[in-house]
């Protein structure tokens, strides 16, 4: 343990691949990561797998690490980055839902939920200003048709509509998209 009295000998060590450098490290960082983590992400089976995640991501990419920033600094830019992904993630999984069932066996065949994110994401840019935050606010901030109503100032089946509208627009571009 003496041997790791600074983060630049275990940084050296590290890059080395020592594996007492390996066990010091996720022991010194794991606690501070995962009270950092606890504040973006609720579900605590997400969470453990977010600071298992973060720390596969910081040992395969450690060769790139120069060393200009303290080993937590880029562990925090790291976890940021795994965060992004797991929402990215998450929302792909939200409009997959939303599709019809023909559409997401579709998806099946695409090879990742990056790839599946990346899509959505390009489809939704091309969608009209109004169909896109509708399509945002019911199924990523989970909005209540009557809240939407009100919001827009219009009536529950007024909504509705637009929201089918919203729904077709997407299906179309993103057929359109994957054609």
């Amino acid at each position: 343990m003496q041997r790791f009295d600074s983060d630049t000998q275990l940084l050296i060590d590290l890059k080395h691949g020592q594996p007492e450098a390996v066990k010091v490290w996720f022991k010194k960082y794991s606690r501070p990561l995962h009270q950092l983590l606890v504040q973006k992400i609720t579900n605590t089976q997400d969470l453990e797998e977010l600071v298992q995640d973060t720390f596969i991501s910081c040992l395969k990419h450690l060769p790139l690490f120069r060393g200009e920033s303290s080993i937590w600094t880029w562990m925090c830019r790291v976890s940021q980055h795994e965060v992004a992904d797991y929402y990215r993630r998450k929302y792909a999984k939200r409009v997959i839902k939303t599709l019809p069932v023909t559409e997401v066996g579709e998806l099946m065949t695409i090879e990742s939920s990056y790839e599946i994110s990346q899509k959505v994401k390009a489809v939704l840019q091309k969608m009209s200003h109004s169909s896109r935050e509708l399509l945002q606010r019911k199924y990523i901030d989970k909005q209540k048709m009557k809240v939407l109503a009100v919001d827009l100032d219009r009536s529950v089946k007024a909504v509705e509509s637009a929201l089918f509208r919203a729904r077709a627009e997407f299906r179309q571009l993103y057929t359109l998209e994957n054609t």
